[in-house]
């Protein structure tokens, strides 16, 4: 077998020249870092946009759970105006100011009460609503006579002894805020100041003096007399009926709900509260992450003069005066939990409230 010579000529290269090697390794790095800009460039624009999108929702969500309770403050079925007769003695101070509805502390002015906020942080405002809990009405079927501490209503409930209820007249002309001391099928034990739903099947709602019970830090919390008609507060019962409640009348729990700003104990995220001040024993339920601060402004509505003013918390002093606030402006500053730049990004919303039972 014969075997061809190849000849590559004198011309032919058998590989490359440095300077060609050199300028492919500089076109490979401008390449590489042309992929890399962009990709960084992406990434970034990723973080903003996350970052907002987060803000957004923060901002959105905290303003509509206080905006939603904030429309019904002061709900109990009927008109503001009518008479209300308050036994409950001892009580937290908020759950004997149901008729003023609404209530508010501004925090760049004074220290909010840890015992109704705990761990707030400085600075922020706390808000809280007054409203009757329209998911536990039940109607009254009969009182059997003015002087009888005892309601009798058409369906079981499930509160228990302790609970502060509200009893509204069918024809809207009186309510009253009153301890509920025993029920038919339920115990009579005194050293609690809870409500909730036992399962038992109950028909009748007692209001009777002479049992106590506790809530949170306040104790001796009960009723300071029988007498649940008329317009009066337990320092002053001069005012109070022994008038019975018509058929079609109806009871409901009583809440008190506080709004305000703590800084979450696992994260340290700064987070919007929501806490049942009417039942102290249950723990403030966060709401919203990325809300760093919350400041509250309370339109206080003159008749006589037919204007609207807002005002700051620390500024209205007169219980009377919490009654005239129709209108809440909130302005909430909302955090990103993305950082971008090292940074949240943060961004302030408002909204302003007409509060519907004014």
């Amino acid at each position: 077998m014969g075997y061809r010579k190849l000849n590559f000529g004198s011309g032919s290269q058998a590989g490359l020249s440095l300077v060609e090697l050199m300028i492919a390794l500089v076109l490979g790095l401008l390449l590489s870092t042309g992929v890399v800009t962009i990709f960084i460039s992406a990434k970034q624009d990723y973080q903003v946009q996350d970052a907002i999108s987060q803000v957004q929702e923060n901002g959105r969500f905290s303003l509509d759970f206080l905006a939603y309770d904030i429309r019904m403050a002061g709900f109990s079925g009927c008109s503001n105006e009518m008479p209300t007769a308050n036994t409950v003695k001892n009580a937290p101070p908020s759950l004997t100011r149901f008729s003023q509805g609404i209530e508010g502390y501004d925090g760049d002015n004074e220290t909010l009460p840890s015992s109704m906020f705990p761990n707030a942080k400085p600075g922020t405002d706390a808000i809280v609503v007054h409203v009757a809990d329209m998911s536990s009405e039940v109607t009254v079927v009969k009182q059997p006579s003015g002087n009888a501490a005892a309601l009798h209503v058409s369906s079981g409930h499930g509160f228990e002894p302790g609970a502060i209820l509200m009893v509204v007249e069918a024809n809207c002309s009186n309510r009253a805020i009153f301890v509920m001391t025993n029920t038919q099928g339920g115990g009579n034990s005194g050293n609690s100041g809870n409500s909730g739903n036992s399962g038992n099947d109950k028909s009748t709602i007692t209001h009777n003096t002479g049992k106590t019970y506790t809530y949170g830090i306040y104790t001796g919390v009960g009723n300071c007399t029988k007498a649940i008609k008329g317009n009066f507060t337990c320092d002053d019962t001069s005012g109070s009926s022994n008038t019975a409640y018509s058929p079609g009348s109806s009871v409901f729990s009583v809440k008190s709900i506080g709004f305000y700003i703590r800084e979450d104990g696992a994260s340290n995220v700064p987070t919007l509260y929501k806490v049942d001040i009417s039942n102290p024993n249950i723990s403030p339920q966060p709401l919203v992450e990325g809300v760093s601060d919350l400041d509250v402004l309370y339109g206080v509505y003159d008749e006589s003069a037919d204007t609207l003013e807002f005002k700051d918390a620390d500024v209205i002093t007169a219980a009377n005066e919490w009654g005239k606030v129709t209108t809440v402006q909130l302005e909430v500053v909302a955090d990103s939990l993305t950082q971008v730049d090292g940074a949240p990004v943060t961004r302030r919303y408002v909204r302003t409230v007409k509060m519907r039972n004014r």
